[in-house]
């Protein structure tokens, strides 16, 4: 038995799939517009955070938990790829060349 609390099962899930169908046609729509490419950047990021937001919340099941391991998750992330290129030994190498090689 479900308790009042407690959100109804296969509705939801429905509901955020059909979200992210219409989100991936309003790219495929942008795209196809052919705007240019200091408009199309932002509209895709934009569009491309709210599909993984709604793949990572519903289908990997983050809604359900507590509120401060969103916060945990979020930072962490943001972390990471802010600091992405710095842990890569080889990250300058596209910009200078090999350095000492010969």
């Amino acid at each position: 038995m479900s308790t009042a609390g407690e959100q109804g099962g296969l509705g939801k899930y429905i509901v955020v799939y059909l979200c992210m169908l219409a989100i991936t046609g309003i790219e495929v729509a942008v795209a196809g517009s052919n705007p240019g490419g200091a408009h199309l950047l932002p509209i895709m990021l934009i569009l491309a955070f709210a599909g993984a937001l709604l793949g990572v919340l519903f289908f990997m099941g983050l809604a359900a938990e507590k509120r401060s391991l969103i916060l945990f998750v979020a930072v962490f992330t943001l972390f990471v790829l802010a600091t992405i290129n710095y842990g890569w030994t080889d990250s300058f190498r596209v910009l200078m060349g090999a350095p000492y090689a010969k």
